[in-house]
């Protein structure tokens, strides 16, 4: 792939990564980004930082899954409402951030 193919890949990304944040975040209706993740945490009594990452392998399974069985046919965002292997890297990438959220957020004094 050319770096200028690589480049708009990568804004494609961004926009639809932004445009999930926004449509998921709305499901919990809170400014604290990592209350969900909180509230999983309190409810399962697995800490916070291990929640994150379990929900992060969640993507990362569905996608090693597709990706062992060579099933490049679902690359796309989304089909007959079954989200694809973009949007689940979308979502990978969105709970790192989370992950990083939930790390800043536990190393500032408090």
């Amino acid at each position: 792939m050319k770096t200028e193919d690589f480049e708009k890949l990568c804004i494609e990304f961004e926009e639809k990564e932004a445009e999930l944040r926004a449509l998921k975040g709305k499901e919990y209706a809170t400014d604290d980004v990592l209350s969900a993740i909180y509230k999983i945490s309190l409810f399962t009594g697995i800490p916070a930082s291990k929640v994150c990452m379990v929900l992060l392998l969640k993507h990362i399974q569905g996608l090693s899954k597709a990706v062992s069985e060579n099933n490049v046919k679902s690359w796309c965002w989304e089909a007959n409402g079954v989200e694809g292997l973009k949007q689940r890297i979308a979502d990978a990438r969105n709970y790192l951030l989370l992950l990083a959220a939930y790390l800043e957020d536990s190393s500032i004094d408090k």
